[in-house]
C-alpha cells in the first residue's frame, strides 16, 4: 500500500516557485483538507489544482471550472473529484461536489465555502464504493 505521508513529503520537497505561489493563494484549502485527515499537496502540472491523498491512497482533486486560477477573485466555483490515481483516464472517477456555474459569464458564482466542500468529501469517502470504508455498502 502507498505510504501517503512519505509520498506527499516527497512532493512538498520538490516544490518550486509555482507551487509555493499557489500554496500562498490556496493555503486555506490545503489546511481544510489536512483538517479532515487527508494529505494535500499543490499540483501545477497541466493546470493548478489542490490534490490530496486519502488514507487508502486514492486521490481527491480540487479544481475550478478547469484549473484553479492564480487570482482567487477570479474563482467562480470549484469541484472535487475522487479517483484511484493521477492520470487522464483513471478506471473510475467520482464527482464529489461541483459548484461551478454552468455559464461562467452570466451565472452568479457558486458556493465557495470550504466547510461545505470538506463535509461533502468526508461523506463521500465514508460511502464511496471504491474506498475500503465504503466498499460493499
Amino acid at each position: 500500500m502507498l505510504n501517503v505521508t512519505s509520498k506527499v513529503a516527497a512532493i512538498h520537497a520538490e516544490y518550486g516557485p509555482e507551487e509555493l505561489d499557489a500554496l500562498a493563494i490556496y493555503g486555506d484549502v490545503h489546511a481544510a483538507l489536512e483538517a479532515i485527515g487527508l494529505h494535500p499537496y499543490i499540483e501545477t502540472r497541466g493546470g493548478l489544482a489542490v490534490c490530496a491523498y486519502a488514507p487508502d491512497g486514492s486521490l481527491l482533486i480540487w479544481a475550478g471550472q478547469d484549473a484553479l486560477p492564480l487570482e482567487r477573485r477570479m474563482l467562480m466555483g470549484w469541484h472535487v473529484t475522487h479517483t484511484p490515481e493521477d492520470s487522464n483516464r483513471p478506471p473510475w472517477r467520482c464527482v464529489v461536489r461541483d459548484t461551478t456555474p454552468a455559464d461562467l459569464c452570466c451565472d452568479p458564482p457558486g458556493d465557495l465555502r470550504l466547510d461545505a466542500m470538506t463535509e461533502a468529501i468526508a461523506q463521500h469517502l465514508a460511502s464511496c464504493s471504491h474506498t475500503p470504508v465504503g466498499a460493499g455498502q
